[in-house]
C-alpha cells in the first residue's frame, strides 16, 4: 500500500512541466526502486524528449528490464533523446541486438547511423549480416561510415567482402558527396584494418590487392578507438554542423562522467571519450579547425549559440587563438 501511494506520487511529479526538480526527482526514485510500475512510468517520461527523458533513459538503461527496449530504440530518432538512449541500450548488451537491428530498417537516418554505433560496441556476431547489409545499401553515407566502423570493432571475417566492395565504389559528382564517400573510405579501411586478412590464400588477386591496399592505408591512420570517427583524417572534408555536433557529443560524455560519478558507476563513454585527455584533445581539435575557418567570431558563434556557453568547452579551448 505504502508503495502504490509513492508510485502514484511519483507519477504525478514525473508530469512536472519542464525540467523540474521534482520531474528529476522522480525519475531518479523511480530507478532506484524498480519493478513494473517504474519502469512502466520511466518508458512514458521518454516522450517528454527533454532533460528529464534523458535521465529516464539512462535509468532504464541501468534498470535493464526488457520491456524498455522498443521505447528505448525508437528515440534514436529523436535528437533531443538520442544519445541518452543509445547509452542506455548499450548497457543492455546483446539483450539489445534485436531492438537495434530493426531500427536499422525502419529508423531515421540518424536512428540507424546510432543504431550501427552501438551495434558495434556490442560486439554481437548476429549484428554482422544486417550491418553489411547497411553498408552495401543504405542511402545516407553517414549511416554506412557507421556500419563500416561497427564491422571494424566485431572483426569479423565475413564481412571483408563487403567492405573491399565499398572502396571500390565510384567517386561522387559534388564536394560534399565526395567528402562523405571519402569518410566512408576511411572507416573502411580502418575496419579491414582491425580484421585483418583472413583470406589472403583463397583471394582472388584483383581482391585480394585491393584488401592488401586498404589495410596498407590503414597502417597510415590512427587508432581509430582514440580518434571520434568524424575526426579522422583531413578536418578540412568536416562540414561545420559535424564539427559542433563532435562538441554536443563532447558535452554529453561529460554530463554522463558527472552522472555516474554521482551514481557512484563506470560512465557509459565511446572508447574516444574514455578519459578526459581524449576528451580534451577531441575538443582542442575542433575548437583549432574552427578557429581556421571564422577566427575568433566563429568559435564565440558556436560556443554561445549551439553549446549554450558550456564551461568545459571554454577550458579545453584554453589557449586557441588568445581564447580565454
Amino acid at each position: 500500500m505504502i508503495k502504490s501511494l509513492k508510485l502514484w506520487k511519483l507519477a504525478g511529479d514525473l508530469k512536472q512541466p519542464g525540467n523540474s526538480p521534482e520531474a528529476f526527482g522522480a525519475v531518479v526514485q523511480l530507478g532506484a526502486l524498480g519493478g513494473d510500475k517504474a519502469v512502466e512510468l520511466l518508458t512514458s517520461a521518454l516522450a517528454r524528449n527533454d532533460g528529464v527523458a534523458r535521465s529516464a533513459a539512462r535509468e532504464l538503461g541501468r534498470l535493464g528490464d526488457p520491456r524498455a527496449l522498443d521505447s528505448l530504440a525508437v528515440g534514436l530518432s529523436k535528437p533531443e533523446v538520442a544519445q541518452s538512449c543509445a547509452e542506455a541500450l548499450l548497457r543492455f548488451g546483446p539483450k539489445a541486438v534485436d531492438a537495434l537491428v530493426n531500427v536499422l530498417k525502419i529508423s531515421s537516418a540518424e536512428g540507424r547511423r546510432l543504431a550501427a554505433g552501438v551495434l558495434g560496441e556490442i560486439r554481437d556476431s548476429r549484428a554482422v549480416e544486417p550491418l553489411c547489409e547497411v553498408l552495401e545499401v543504405d542511402d545516407e553515407y553517414a549511416v554506412r561510415t557507421a556500419a563500416a566502423t561497427a564491422l571494424g570493432l566485431l572483426k569479423d571475417a565475413r564481412a571483408v567482402w563487403v567492405l573491399v566492395g565499398t572502396l571500390k565504389m565510384r567517386d561522387e559528382t559534388t564536394p560534399e558527396r565526395q567528402a562523405e564517400l571519402d569518410k566512408l573510405r576511411q572507416a573502411t579501411t580502418l575496419a579491414l584494418h582491425k580484421i585483418g586478412d583472413p583470406l589472403a590464400a583463397k583471394a582472388e588477386p584483383t581482391l585480394a590487392a585491393t584488401a592488401e591496399g586498404a589495410l596498407a592505408r590503414a597502417e597510415q591512420s590512427v587508432k581509430e578507438s582514440e580518434v571520434h570517427p568524424k575526426l579522422i583524417g583531413d578536418l578540412k572534408l568536416v562540414s561545420n554542423g559535424e564539427l559542433i555536433a563532435v562538441l554536443k557529443e563532447l558535452i554529453t560524455a561529460s554530463e554522463e562522467v558527472s552522472w555516474a560519478n554521482l551514481e557512484r558507476r563506470e560512465p557509459m563513454l565511446p572508447a574516444w571519450f574514455k578519459t578526459y585527455d581524449l576528451r580534451a584533445a577531441a575538443a582542442h581539435a575542433v575548437g583549432e579547425e574552427l578557429h581556421r575557418r571564422g577566427g575568433m567570431a566563429l568559435m564565440k558563434q558556436v560556443y554561445e549559440r549551439d553549446l549554450n556557453g558550456y564551461g568545459a568547452v571554454s577550458n579545453w579551448w584554453s589557449g586557441i587563438g588568445g581564447w580565454e
